[in-house]
Protein backbone atom coordinates (compact mmCIF):
# COMPACT_ATOMS: atom_id res chain seq x y z
CA UNK A 1 0.00 0.00 0.00
CA UNK A 2 1.38 3.36 -0.87
CA UNK A 3 1.93 6.05 1.72
CA UNK A 4 -0.64 8.36 0.11
CA UNK A 5 -3.44 5.88 0.76
CA UNK A 6 -2.16 5.31 4.30
CA UNK A 7 -2.17 9.08 4.97
CA UNK A 8 -5.66 9.31 3.50
CA UNK A 9 -7.00 6.64 5.86
CA UNK A 10 -5.24 8.27 8.83
CA UNK A 11 -6.67 11.68 7.96
CA UNK A 12 -10.15 10.17 7.60
CA UNK A 13 -9.86 8.54 11.03
CA UNK A 14 -8.58 11.76 12.60
CA UNK A 15 -11.70 13.53 11.34
CA UNK A 16 -14.12 10.80 12.42
CA UNK A 17 -12.66 10.32 15.90
CA UNK A 18 -11.54 13.22 18.04
CA UNK A 19 -7.80 12.59 18.11
CA UNK A 20 -5.06 15.15 18.58
CA UNK A 21 -2.59 13.70 16.08
CA UNK A 22 -2.16 10.86 13.60
CA UNK A 23 -0.27 8.71 16.08
CA UNK A 24 -3.46 8.14 18.07
CA UNK A 25 -5.21 6.62 15.04
CA UNK A 26 -5.38 2.82 14.76
CA UNK A 27 -2.80 1.02 12.68
CA UNK A 28 -2.36 -2.52 11.43
CA UNK A 29 -0.46 -4.72 13.83
CA UNK A 30 -0.36 -8.22 12.33
CA UNK A 31 -2.37 -10.80 10.44
CA UNK A 32 -2.34 -14.55 10.92
CA UNK A 33 -3.52 -16.96 8.21
CA UNK A 34 -4.01 -20.66 8.95
CA UNK A 35 -4.80 -23.74 6.92
CA UNK A 36 -5.48 -27.14 8.45
CA UNK A 37 -7.23 -30.41 7.77
CA UNK A 38 -7.95 -33.57 9.74
CA UNK A 39 -6.11 -35.73 7.18
CA UNK A 40 -2.77 -33.99 7.69
CA UNK A 41 -2.00 -35.85 10.91
CA UNK A 42 -2.54 -39.23 9.19
CA UNK A 43 -0.14 -38.60 6.28
CA UNK A 44 2.64 -36.02 6.52
CA UNK A 45 2.80 -35.43 2.74
CA UNK A 46 -0.76 -34.04 2.74
CA UNK A 47 0.60 -30.83 4.28
CA UNK A 48 2.61 -29.91 1.15
CA UNK A 49 -0.29 -28.37 -0.85
CA UNK A 50 -1.38 -26.38 2.21
CA UNK A 51 2.17 -25.15 2.73
CA UNK A 52 2.56 -24.23 -0.93
CA UNK A 53 -0.83 -22.46 -1.10
CA UNK A 54 0.06 -20.19 1.81
CA UNK A 55 3.51 -19.58 0.36
CA UNK A 56 2.07 -18.55 -3.02
CA UNK A 57 -0.74 -16.47 -1.54
CA UNK A 58 1.25 -14.47 0.98
CA UNK A 59 4.77 -14.58 -0.44
CA UNK A 60 6.10 -15.58 2.96
CA UNK A 61 7.22 -19.00 4.19
CA UNK A 62 4.62 -20.54 6.55
CA UNK A 63 5.47 -22.54 9.65
CA UNK A 64 4.01 -25.94 10.47
CA UNK A 65 1.61 -26.16 13.40
CA UNK A 66 2.23 -29.31 15.45
CA UNK A 67 0.26 -31.07 18.19
CA UNK A 68 1.47 -30.27 21.70
CA UNK A 69 0.29 -33.54 23.22
CA UNK A 70 -1.30 -36.83 22.22
CA UNK A 71 -5.09 -37.22 22.13
CA UNK A 72 -6.22 -40.83 21.77
CA UNK A 73 -9.83 -40.07 20.79
CA UNK A 74 -8.68 -38.12 17.74
CA UNK A 75 -5.84 -40.55 16.97
CA UNK A 76 -3.43 -37.67 17.34
CA UNK A 77 0.18 -38.21 18.34
CA UNK A 78 2.43 -35.70 20.01
CA UNK A 79 4.40 -33.47 17.61
CA UNK A 80 2.44 -34.60 14.54
CA UNK A 81 1.60 -31.85 11.99
CA UNK A 82 -1.89 -30.30 12.13
CA UNK A 83 -1.62 -27.55 9.52
CA UNK A 84 0.40 -24.51 8.63
CA UNK A 85 0.22 -20.85 9.52
CA UNK A 86 1.86 -17.59 8.52
CA UNK A 87 2.08 -14.25 10.34
CA UNK A 88 2.29 -11.09 8.27
CA UNK A 89 3.60 -7.76 9.55
CA UNK A 90 4.44 -4.30 8.19
CA UNK A 91 4.75 -4.08 4.38
CA UNK A 92 3.82 -7.69 3.69
CA UNK A 93 0.65 -7.19 5.76
CA UNK A 94 -0.29 -4.01 3.91
CA UNK A 95 0.34 -5.62 0.52
CA UNK A 96 -1.70 -8.67 1.49
CA UNK A 97 -4.62 -6.58 2.78
CA UNK A 98 -4.59 -4.45 -0.35
CA UNK A 99 -4.65 -7.56 -2.59
CA UNK A 100 -7.29 -9.15 -0.42
CA UNK A 101 -9.68 -6.18 -0.27
CA UNK A 102 -9.21 -4.80 -3.77
CA UNK A 103 -8.70 -7.98 -5.82
CA UNK A 104 -10.04 -11.06 -4.03
CA UNK A 105 -13.17 -9.72 -2.31
CA UNK A 106 -14.69 -8.28 -5.51
CA UNK A 107 -14.26 -11.74 -7.09
CA UNK A 108 -16.28 -13.31 -4.31
CA UNK A 109 -19.79 -12.38 -5.37
CA UNK A 110 -21.38 -14.78 -2.87
CA UNK A 111 -20.97 -12.30 -0.02
CA UNK A 112 -24.36 -11.30 1.29
CA UNK A 113 -25.40 -9.08 4.16
CA UNK A 114 -24.48 -11.61 6.83
CA UNK A 115 -21.73 -11.49 9.38
CA UNK A 116 -18.85 -13.44 7.96
CA UNK A 117 -16.48 -11.70 10.34
CA UNK A 118 -16.21 -11.50 14.10
CA UNK A 119 -15.09 -8.14 15.44
CA UNK A 120 -13.42 -7.74 18.82
CA UNK A 121 -11.78 -4.71 20.38
CA UNK A 122 -8.63 -4.75 18.28
CA UNK A 123 -9.08 -7.86 16.14
CA UNK A 124 -11.21 -9.24 13.34
CA UNK A 125 -11.51 -12.97 12.70
CA UNK A 126 -12.98 -14.38 9.52
CA UNK A 127 -12.84 -17.45 7.36
CA UNK A 128 -12.60 -17.82 3.60
CA UNK A 129 -14.19 -20.77 1.87
CA UNK A 130 -12.96 -20.00 -1.61
CA UNK A 131 -9.57 -18.35 -1.38
CA UNK A 132 -8.61 -20.35 -4.48
CA UNK A 133 -9.81 -17.43 -6.62
CA UNK A 134 -6.67 -15.57 -5.62
CA UNK A 135 -4.59 -14.62 -8.66
CA UNK A 136 -1.46 -16.36 -7.33
CA UNK A 137 -3.21 -19.69 -6.73
CA UNK A 138 -5.70 -19.70 -9.61
CA UNK A 139 -3.29 -20.94 -12.34
CA UNK A 140 -2.65 -24.07 -10.24
CA UNK A 141 -6.16 -24.84 -9.00
CA UNK A 142 -5.83 -28.50 -9.98
CA UNK A 143 -3.18 -28.86 -7.25
CA UNK A 144 -5.29 -27.12 -4.62
CA UNK A 145 -8.88 -28.07 -5.52
CA UNK A 146 -9.35 -30.05 -2.29
CA UNK A 147 -8.34 -27.19 0.02
CA UNK A 148 -11.40 -26.28 2.04
CA UNK A 149 -10.81 -22.88 3.56
CA UNK A 150 -8.57 -20.52 5.40
CA UNK A 151 -8.99 -18.87 8.78
CA UNK A 152 -7.71 -15.30 9.02
CA UNK A 153 -7.16 -12.93 11.92
CA UNK A 154 -6.18 -9.27 11.54
CA UNK A 155 -5.04 -7.30 14.58
CA UNK A 156 -4.99 -3.53 14.86
CA UNK A 157 -4.04 -1.05 17.57
CA UNK A 158 -7.64 0.23 17.86
CA UNK A 159 -9.14 0.76 21.30
CA UNK A 160 -12.75 -0.14 20.41
CA UNK A 161 -14.78 -2.25 18.01
CA UNK A 162 -16.11 0.86 16.25
CA UNK A 163 -12.59 2.14 15.57
CA UNK A 164 -11.57 -1.27 14.24
CA UNK A 165 -14.57 -1.32 11.88
CA UNK A 166 -14.03 2.24 10.66
CA UNK A 167 -10.32 1.62 10.12
CA UNK A 168 -10.90 -1.55 8.08
CA UNK A 169 -13.68 0.13 6.09
CA UNK A 170 -10.97 2.54 4.87
CA UNK A 171 -9.41 -0.47 3.11
CA UNK A 172 -12.86 -1.22 1.62
CA UNK A 173 -13.19 -4.27 3.86
CA UNK A 174 -16.90 -5.21 4.04
CA UNK A 175 -18.13 -4.26 7.49
CA UNK A 176 -21.71 -5.49 7.83
CA UNK A 177 -24.18 -4.48 10.49
CA UNK A 178 -25.66 -7.09 12.79
CA UNK A 179 -29.36 -7.76 12.28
Amino acid sequence: MNSFQNHLITRDLALKFAVKNGYQCPKLSKATLSLSNKFISADKLVILPYFLALLLWTGQRPWIVRAKKSVATFQLKENSPLGCSVTLRKDSLKNFLEKFCLVLLPKLQQLTEINFASFQTNRIDFGLDSFLKCSEIQPNTDLFDFLEGCSCSIETTASSVAKTQVYLSGFQFPVFKKK
